[in-house]
């Protein structure tokens, strides 16, 4: 048997319509950003190059690490 240290939650109908809806929608959109961020690589690719599209990540997964250190300096 698994014990619970902790109380379930419990919603009220509308509460749960509520945040049921919320999800719906932040799912949509994250569904939407994809799409859209395949097609910009897409677009990068043919335009500028695919060693372009590459460096251009490595970049921005660099800046992000950069970001990401100072704050846990600071």
């Amino acid at each position: 048997m698994i014990r619970r240290n902790f109380p379930l939650l419990r919603l009220t109908p509308e509460a749960a319509g509520k945040l049921q809806h919320d999800y719906d929608r932040a799912i949509a959109k994250l569904a939407q950003l994809e799409r859209e961020h395949t097609e910009l690589q897409n677009q990068i690719r043919t335009q500028c190059g695919a060693q372009t599209l590459w460096k251009l990540r490595t970049d921005t997964r660099n800046a992000v690490l950069l970001v990401d250190l100072k704050k846990e300096a600071a």
